[in-house]
């Protein structure tokens, strides 16, 4: 199901650039997203972003580092980017909003979309994914581009370009969610100190108990 042909793999690479930072877009449609999704008073706006092979449990996806100056979301497309040259029906993940700036370590949930319904909550098997940068145009701090279908809080664009990198993605469903970044990558040590207290706990309840009785049977 998540695979990629020899066509879709020829597309990408004629899509994406060496390093990976941005995919060419029908020159209207960049021009379109230049002029009318910087938001107002802005001035060359920057956006970088890296993403990079990695092994998950199908859920997230991992940035390793993603940079915008004025803020916003970076979105997670499948191969239809290319394949279909679908730029909001392939969007399956989205970040939390980023605030402007340097952001390392990002975790991006897969399938919950807003505006998007999906019949699965995990990827399928092995594939490539595109990571593109998004402003948030209208500044409500909601990813609103796949519900406006595509007229609100669109890409980041240097040129005619959008900012993008793209990485390859293997499935483990063996990964725990800590090493994908999930939930349990959150409350993993809370649990595990959780369950070393009350062990402690246990053992100097026991000790006490001994010494008690030691003491009773002295006397």
């Amino acid at each position: 199901m998540f695979s990629i042909s020899s066509t879709a793999t020829t597309a990408t690479l004629l899509l994406l650039c060496v390093t990976g930072v941005a995919v060419g877009l029908p020159s209207n449609t960049a021009t379109h997203h230049q002029s009318q999704q910087a938001p107002d008073g802005v001035t060359n706006p920057n956006a970088t972003v890296v993403f990079t092979d990695q092994t998950t449990n199908g859920s997230v996806a991992r940035l390793n580092t993603a940079t915008l100056s004025q803020g916003g979301f970076v979105a997670i497309h499948d191969t239809s980017l290319t394949t279909n040259n679908s730029t909001v029906g392939s969007v399956i993940g989205v970040s939390q909003q980023l605030s402007p700036g340097p952001h390392q370590d990002v975790v991006v949930p897969l399938y919950s979309v807003n505006g998007r319904e999906f019949n699965e909550s995990r990827l399928a098997g092995n594939g490539s994914l595109v990571a593109m940068t998004h402003f948030d145009s209208n500044d409500n701090g909601e990813f609103d581009f796949v519900e406006s279908n595509g007229s609100v809080d669109g890409p980041y664009v240097e040129g005619t370009r959008v900012v993008t990198d793209s990485a390859t993605l293997s499935v483990d469903p063996a990964t725990d969610d800590a090493e994908s970044g999930g939930v349990l990558g959150g409350i993993g040590p809370i649990v595990v100190g959780a369950a070393l207290i009350v062990a402690l706990a246990v053992l100097v309840g026991g000790a006490v108990v001994m010494y008690r009785r030691r003491n009773e049977g002295t006397e």
